[in-house]
C-alpha cells in the first residue's frame, strides 16, 4: 500500500494481493505441452511389433491343428506296430506326421521372417486366392467371437503374383479383423483381375467410416477406438506392406456398407 498528495487530498494506493498472485501464477505457469514428431523409423517399428502380436495370436491357434495332427498320427502308429500292420499304412502314417511337421515349420519360419524385415517386398511368387484363405484362418478366432460370416468370391484364373506371402497375408487380416471389429455381421472378399493388376476387395456391412475420418484411417496411431485398447496401427501397417508390393489400397465408405480394395501389379 502507497500514498501521495494531490490538491490537496492524501491518495491511497491499496496493492491488490490477488492481483499479484495472479500475475505470479501466469507468470509461472507451465507452457503446453508440444509433441515432437514421431520418427518415421520409430513408426515403423511399432508397426512390426503390432502387427508380430497380431500374427502371433493367430499363430497359437493355428499351431494346435498340426500339431494335434502330428500326435494323433504318432498314437496311430504306435497302435498299428503293436499289432500286424501292412508296409503301406505305416508309410502313410509317417508321411501324413511329416507333412504336419513342415506345416508347422513353415508357420514358425513366417513369423520370424516377418519381424525380422524392415520392408515387406516380394521375396517369392503365390497363389493370392490362398493368401485369402489363409487370412481367414489367421483371423477366423476374432470373426467367431463378433458373430461375422465371411464370403469368398474368388476369381480362379487369377495368375500367381510376385508376393511376400506372410505380409500380405498379415494385410489382409488386419483388414478381416478391423471389419470384425467394426460391428460387421457379414464381410465378402473378392478377387479380380483385370487391367495388368489383380484387386482384393474387403466388403462389410457395418457402420462405415465417417466422411472426417477416412482420409485418416492409414495414419499411424489414429483410431476412434481409443476406449476399447485399440492403438490404430493395423490399417497403417497393411498400407505400408501393399506400397511395398507396388501396389495400393483405397477406401470408400458409406453407412452400411465399407469397402477397402488392394491393387497389385502383375
Amino acid at each position: 500500500m502507497g500514498g501521495r498528495i494531490l490538491g490537496g487530498r492524501i491518495m491511497m494506493k491499496i496493492d491488490d494481493p490477488d492481483a499479484d498472485d495472479s500475475a505470479r501464477r501466469r507468470e509461472t505457469a507451465p507452457s503446453a505441452p508440444s509433441f515432437a514428431p514421431v520418427e518415421p523409423d520409430r513408426i515403423r517399428q511399432c508397426e512390426r511389433l503390432f502387427g508380430l502380436g497380431v500374427l502371433t495370436a493367430g499363430l497359437i491357434h493355428e499351431l494346435n491343428n498340426p500339431l494335434n495332427a502330428i500326435l494323433m498320427n504318432a498314437e496311430l502308429g504306435l497302435l498299428r506296430l503293436q499289432k500286424s500292420v501292412e508296409p503301406a499304412e505305416l508309410v502313410s502314417i509317417l508321411q501324413k506326421i511329416g507333412q504336419e511337421a513342415k506345416r508347422g515349420g513353415a508357420l514358425t519360419r513366417g513369423v520370424a521372417e516377418f519381424a525380422e524385415a524392415d520392408h515387406y517386398a516380394p521375396n517369392g511368387s503365390a497363389d493370392l486366392n490362398g493368401l485369402v484363405e489363409d487370412a481367414r484362418k489367421l483371423t477366423q478366432a476374432v470373426l467367431r467371437r463378433n458373430a461375422v460370416q465371411l464370403h469368398r468370391e474368388l476369381d480362379p484364373e487369377l495368375p500367381e503374383l510376385p508376393l511376400n506371402s506372410t505380409a500380405l497375408v498379415q494385410a489382409l487380416a488386419h483388414l478381416f479383423h478391423n471389419a470384425a471389429e467394426a460391428g460387421a455381421s457379414r464381410i465378402r472378399v473378392v478377387t479380380q483381375s483385370h487391367e495388368g493388376k489383380v484387386t482384393v476387395s474387403v466388403l462389410d456391412n457395418g457402420a462405415g467410416i465417417r466422411s472426417e475420418h477416412l482420409p485418416l484411417i492409414f495414419t499411424p496411431f489414429f483410431t476412434t477406438r481409443q476406449a476399447q485398447g485399440k492403438i490404430g496401427l493395423g490399417l497403417s501397417l497393411a498400407r505400408r506392406i501393399v506400397a511395398d508390393h507396388g501396389g495400393t489400397i483405397e477406401a470408400h465408405s458409406v453407412p452400411g456398407d465399407t469397402r477397402l480394395v488392394i491393387s497389385l501389379p502383375i
